[in-house]
């Protein structure tokens, strides 16, 4: 067991005695030895991709994401009309609602063989960023030693931290290599990302920079570890733990939090753990994997804090469309006992409450959100920005007065490119075309709708009107002999929604009953031809319009 106590946080890496450094990519002049359109299963058109480039900067862990910081990474992106952007961000699908699935497979492979003759126990060590969501679109690295024909996966991304800022965080990653790799003449590594079509998922999707291979790594070695933002902190502050422990396939880990509200957690990353009471607490983290098990305490130093608030604050997005609304709340640390929030170009433009919603931006551009923290000790303010991007423009015709069962033509004018839809769909004879026939039973609006290339939605409105009219009718008689004309007879009309049709002998005997429109009666009683004779009907229905009716008569069966 080790015992640390720690009054400074001090990340300390190491390489173990006796490591050589067989093979290094930190993808800036090395393109040419990666393959990024390997795809290994269903592909849609709007499909992530890979790409090299500094879209997505390198960063040394645990640091925020940067774009354009001129250190080029290995990442995966979105392509095409729903693409917002660029860097670490994809394109999590439509959920089959517009007709931009984006469902991806796609392997980025090392194409230049890495040579292990001679070598063993080795060890791959590499930075990455990334959320995505959980077991659903993630990145696994991979190594096959036939020259690429087949791969094995030897380590799943997890959704990874997020800084305050709401970018991703870097982290560093060491996986120990199956012993399939060593004494290889042709070792290659490849990453292999994945996403659904569910249109859920989180930025950013998966970025990976400065591998490193090693050899004579200590194999079979468990050792448990952990930071944390800070192991100083005040009263009520609230902290999350990040696992940094090194292992063969840990599969479990089991926290002991003394002194705070949460006191155990099963989770590898357990976040929002709180201390109520001034004073110094363990914090263990035992782990198990292949090779056993190893636990490690430090300590949290939990002040009475006399400084002044330090504020900070997260966001749904930073990114929005125009007329979006979004949420914000507030991390800030410090006790503070007032907000004061300023959110320029938005409605409404400021807020008092801690964790303010339903705050709409109406207008394009980038604005700046302002929060103000205050405690008896002090004020400290943050500054970060919103970028409201515009929607694209489509007009809508056709405003019409239709009779109930009859249609309207309705035409969409795209002013910007982009993909069309209209919605709803289901009365209209095609979803997807710039003219189209619509055949509402009840007054309805439509909304022609455009895609844009950032992915925003614009939209307009055609209303139809229906002059409703009550149609219920049941026939008076029906020939069911078999040839094919009025054999059944059916209730009829417009804009049923439900019925209860029975149909009774001259002896009051149920003869026929059905809830199905679609369901009529065919002259028989338990499959049994009735004579010719006269029947009487109740018929209770609802309209799509909300109303209800009742009527009754009689039909005559003829032979």
């Amino acid at each position: 067991m080790k015992y640390t106590l720690l009054l400074i946080s001090i990340l300390i890496y190491s390489i173990g005695y006796g490591q050589s450094l067989l093979w290094s990519d930190d993808f800036e002049a090395t393109a040419a030895n990666w393959d990024l359109t390997l795809q290994t299963g269903n592909n849609d058109i709007n499909a992530n991709i890979w790409e090299i480039s500094d879209a997505e900067g390198g960063v040394t862990p645990p640091g925020c994401g940067m774009a354009s910081n001129g250190n080029k990474t290995l990442h995966v992106t979105c392509q095409g009309v729903t693409c917002p952007g660029t860097g670490a961000i994809y394109f999590a699908g439509d959920d089959g609602m517009f007709g931009q699935p984006a469902e991806t497979n796609i392997r980025a492979a090392l194409v230049a063989p890495v040579v292990t003759t001679g070598e063993t126990q080795l060890e791959l060590v590499f930075d990455w960023i990334g959320v995505g969501e959980a077991n659903a679109d993630y990145a696994e690295l991979e190594y096959s030693v036939d020259g690429g024909t087949s791969w094995t996966s030897i380590w799943s991304q997890t959704p990874g931290n997020v800084c305050g800022t709401g970018q991703g965080e870097w982290k560093e990653e060491s996986v120990l290599l199956p012993v399939g790799a060593e004494n290889q003449a042709d070792l290659r590594f490849a990453f292999n990302w994945r996403n659904d079509n569910n249109a859920t998922g989180t930025d950013p999707s998966f970025a990976v920079n400065d591998l490193r291979l090693y050899s004579n790594a200590v194999a079979g070695t468990t050792t448990a570890d952990f930071t944390t933002p800070s192991f100083n902190i005040c009263v009520n502050d609230c902290i999350n733990f990040n696992d940094a422990s090194v292992g063969t396939n840990i599969s479990a880990w089991n926290w002991t939090f003394n002194g705070a509200t949460t006191p155990t957690s099963t989770d590898q990353n357990p976040t929002n753990i709180c201390y109520p009471t001034a004073g110094t607490y363990d914090v263990t983290l035992s782990i198990t994997d292949d090779n056993g098990t190893d636990n490690v305490t430090y300590q949290i130093m939990v002040s009475t804090c006399t400084g002044g608030p330090t504020a900070a604050f997260s966001v749904d997005t930073m990114v929005v469309c125009k007329g979006d609304c979004i949420s914000f709340t507030d991390l800030s640390t410090g006790d503070p006992t007032s907000w004061s929030w300023s959110f320029q170009g938005a409605e409404p433009s400021t807020s008092t409450a801690q964790n303010p919603t339903n705050i709409c931006f109406d207008s394009v551009g980038v604005f700046d959100v302002t929060l103000t923290v205050t405690n008896g000790s002090g004020t400290d303010q943050i500054i970060n920005s919103v970028t409201v991007m515009d929607l694209p423009e489509i007009n809508g015709y056709g405003d019409t007065l239709i009779d109930i069962g009859g249609a309207a033509v309705l035409l969409a004018e795209p002013i910007d490119p982009g993909i069309l839809f209209w919605d709803p769909e289901e009365t209209v004879d095609c979803p997807t075309c710039l003219e189209v026939t619509a055949t509402p039973l009840i007054t309805t609006t439509y909304y022609p709708s455009l895609i844009g290339a950032n992915g925003c939605i614009g939209r307009d409105t055609v209303l139809v009107m229906v002059n409703f009219e009550e149609i219920v009718e049941v026939p008076s008689a029906f020939s069911p002999n078999g040839d094919g004309s009025n054999d059944f007879v059916h209730v009829l009309g417009i804009g049923i929604t439900s019925i209860d049709f029975r149909i009774f002998n001259r002896y009051g005997q149920l003869v026929f009953s059905s809830t199905d429109i679609e369901e009529g009666w065919d002259g028989t009683m338990n499959g049994e031809e009735l004579n010719q004779g006269v029947f009487v009907y109740t018929l209770e229905y609802s309209l799509i319009d909300g109303t209800n009716g009742t009527k009754s008569g009689n039909i005559t069966l003829v032979k």
